[in-house]
């Protein structure tokens, strides 16, 4: 659910798309701009927040803070998403390959942040963004409320998806971790489970 302003009363909507938004003037469009999306690739992709909040109309999985990921105040510096791959401060590639990445223009373009498709965005799917995140925040020394069980039961809906999660993307990125950051990182493994 999105908290939205209309005619100075507040209030909550489900997702729309963001066009529909602007257009019945449940925001100010004059306020903010899309956010910059720089190119991808298959092994260099949206991932973490952004890609939690970006679905296919079948997926009902993810989180709900579109606006907060794609959007920032008008007139500000162009912000760019930050990516996840080769290259990258997160790279989860040398044991996931392409797993989870797939292409989501036709969606960018359905919420108005790409004014067309004619080029591939690809986007780590609900697992994967949560396998990077999981990357990038463990072990950190504030782990424990970072990325809770919690947290992942909210983005994904069934027992499946989280076993997904668990047995395809965070137990063999594992390799990833060695010495002092393995065993934080199985620490917090063992707390990933679907309640």
């Amino acid at each position: 659910m999105h908290r939205i302003i209309t005619d100075k009363k507040e209030g909550l909507t489900t997702p729309a798309r963001m066009q529909d938004r602007v257009q019945n003037n449940f925001i100010l469009p004059d306020r903010l701009q899309p956010i910059a999306i720089p190119p991808t690739t298959p092994r260099r992709y949206l991932s973490f927040y952004q890609a939690l909040n970006l679905r296919f109309l079948t997926e009902v999985t993810g989180d709900w803070h579109f606006m907060m990921v794609f959007y920032s105040p008008a007139g500000s510096p162009q912000v760019e998403i930050p990516l996840a791959g080769v290259g990258m401060p997160v790279d989860t590639t040398p044991v996931l390959g392409e797993l989870g990445v797939r292409d989501m223009a036709d969606v960018l373009v359905r919420q108005g942040i790409l004014a067309n498709n004619s080029h591939p965005v690809w986007a780590a799917n609900h697992a994967r963004a949560i396998a990077d995140l999981a990357m990038e925040v463990i072990p950190a020394p504030y782990q424990p409320y970072t990325l809770t069980v919690n947290e992942v039961n909210q983005w994904l809906d069934t027992r499946e998806q989280v076993d997904d999660l668990v047995q395809n993307y965070l137990i063999p990125l594992r390799q990833l971790k060695e010495g002092v950051d393995l065993a934080p990182y199985d620490d917090w493994l063992q707390t990933i489970h679907y309640q």
